[in-house]
């Protein structure tokens, strides 16, 4: 299996409900507990759960549908 070398950088939530649906895409997409998800309210923040390359791209595509603009951070090498 492939290591997770992917992170995903929160920047900016457009407005105040965008950080409640973000969260809702962060724990369908990670798997991780929604209270790590709400966490993300001091922004910008790194997402601190390491991903698999397709999951960390696909979590920025959800997050920015719901207008929570997001960047991938690559955080190793294989």
């Amino acid at each position: 299996m492939l290591p997770r070398l992917w992170q995903v950088q929160i920047e900016k939530a457009l407005t105040t409900n965008t950080i409640m649906y973000g969260a809702e895409e962060i724990v369908l997409i990670t798997g991780c507990s929604s209270t790590t998800a709400r966490r993300m309210n001091n922004l910008p923040r790194v997402l601190p759960i390491p991903l698999y390359k397709h999951q960390a791209q696909r979590l920025v595509r959800e997050l920015t549908k719901v207008q929570v603009l997001a960047n991938l951070i690559f955080i190793g090498q294989p």
